[in-house]
Formats: C-alpha cells, sequence, structure tokens
C-alpha cells in the first residue's frame, strides 16, 4: 500500500504532464467516436451492437481502460537492468515484482481516476453515454475491471521479465503494444474479427483487459455468461501469476554480481 501510495502522490506531482495527458484523453475519445460514427452511417456496423452502444464501448475504451501505458513497467525494469539496480531489489524484503505491481497500481489509479473519469463522464455528456445493462452487469463489471488490472500488470511484467534473457526493452515494448492493440478488443471490439480469428483471441487472456469487461458492461452477455467468463479470467490470472514467479526466479539464478 506504501508503494501504490507513493506511485499515485508522484504522478500527482506532474502538472505539465496531467494536461498533457489530459488534452491527448479527449483527442483519443474524439477520434474513436468520429470512426465509429462513420463506420455505422456508411452501413458498416454489426447487427449485434447498435451505435450509442459503440460509442459507449469507445469512451470507456480511451479513457477508463487506455489512460496508463503498460509498457511502463518494460521502461522501468529495463532501466534496472541497464543500471544493475535490479540487484539491490534482492536485498529488499519484498518480492520484485510484487513491488512492481504496487507502484504501478498507484500510477494506473491516478490515471483512471484523475484523468480517464473525468474524460469519460465529459465526452459521455457530448457523445452519449449509457448506463450497465443491469446493476448485475455494473457488479460484475467492477470485478471484471479489477481482473483486467491484474491480468494487465501480470502480462506486463512477465513480457519485462524476457529482457533478462534479450536485453533489449525496445523490441519487447513494440511488442507489448502491438500485441495488446490487437488482442485485447481495445481498438476494435471482437464482435468485428473475422470469425476464425475472434475464436482464437477470445481464449487468449488479452480478452479479458477490455473485450470481456465492456462487453459485460453493454450486456453482451447475460449474467451467468458473465460470471463464467470471470471464473475464465481468474483462472488466466492464476497461471501469469505462476509464470511470473517462475520466471522471476530463473532471472535472479541469471543474475551475476560483480565486486563486493
Amino acid at each position: 500500500m506504501a508503494l501504490a501510495s507513493a506511485g499515485f502522490r508522484i504522478e500527482s506531482s506532474f502538472r505539465a504532464q496531467f494536461w498533457f495527458k489530459l488534452l491527448s484523453g479527449v483527442l483519443n475519445v474524439v477520434a474513436r467516436v468520429s470512426i465509429w460514427q462513420s463506420v455505422f452511417l456508411h452501413g458498416a456496423g454489426s447487427t449485434d451492437i447498435s451505435l450509442p452502444q459503440m460509442v459507449t464501448y469507445a469512451i470507456l475504451g480511451a479513457t477508463i481502460f487506455s489512460t496508463w501505458d503498460a509498457t511502463q513497467i518494460l521502461r522501468e525494469i529495463g532501466a534496472d537492468i541497464r543500471s544493475g539496480n535490479v540487484v539491490s531489489h534482492l536485498m529488499r524484503p519484498y518480492s520484485y515484482p510484487v513491488s512492481l505491481f504496487a507502484r504501478q497500481l498507484g500510477v494506473r489509479a491516478h490515471d483512471m481516476l484523475i484523468l480517464g473519469l473525468p474524460v469519460a463522464v465529459v465526452m459521455g455528456c457530448v457523445y452519449g453515454f449509457q448506463p450497465p445493462a443491469s446493476v448485475g452487469h455494473a457488479a460484475l463489471f467492477l470485478l471484471a475491471l479489477m481482473l483486467s488490472l491484474f491480468l494487465l500488470f501480470s502480462l506486463s511484467i512477465a513480457v519485462s521479465m524476457i529482457g533478462f534473457w534479450v536485453m533489449d526493452m525496445l523490441a519487447l515494448e513494440w511488442f507489448m503494444r502491438g500485441t495488446l492493440a490487437l488482442f485485447s478488443g481495445g481498438l476494435v471490439p471482437l464482435w468485428f474479427y473475422p470469425d476464425i480469428i475472434a475464436e482464437a483471441v477470445l481464449y487468449l487472456p488479452f480478452a479479458w483487459i477490455t473485450f470481456y469487461p465492456l462487453a459485460i458492461y453493454l450486456g453482451q452477455l447475460d449474467l451467468a455468461a458473465a460470471a463464467l467468463q470471470l471464473v475464465y479470467g481468474v483462472g488466466w490470472a492464476a497461471v501469469l501469476a505462476a509464470l511470473v514467479a517462475v520466471m522471476w526466479r530463473a532471472a535472479c539464478r541469471r543474475m551475476v554480481v560483480q565486486g563486493g
């Protein structure tokens, strides 16, 4: 909690960065909503989802789910590896991956509450915003949002651990950005994917980061199906947590400390 609180306060201290991110968030929403309005205007939309639902999907996807840069963890680990500071973390009374999770949780909380939520409210008033499909869907959406955070952090940390072997974090950053953009449903919902691709992506952990939470919010899944998808997502969370633990142990064995 102390590390998460520190991450929140650090982000709050950069005022110029705050206004830049706020403007970027507004422009991101305008661009996404404009694209989907054009798609539905020209009859290229989906019969399974309406334009108001798609506008809501775009607003939430561009604010609550996209304010935080998932590659921050990669850059932080890359800097620790290059400088050798990662060795000092071995002497501290906590797990290095857990400390990364805690610090970035504070950063993500700041971006969601201080940046994402206000932009979502304002842009929702401008373009129209649909409430959750039901009270039950709202409750499951909040659970899905917490699961989304855990999965996103776990994936970021797992990919970052590869840096102990390849030593090139830039390539991993581009891989992480491209993979999330393509498979999470943040930019384009999986409803619009070709069936053969959607059937595969729907069972990957990326779909639980953005697509399933928003599908639950909009009522595209009934309560039973939504609860079942949350169970599957928790299974992926357990797998990724175990993967991070295994990779960190392997990385610790790979490190060589020189000097006194």
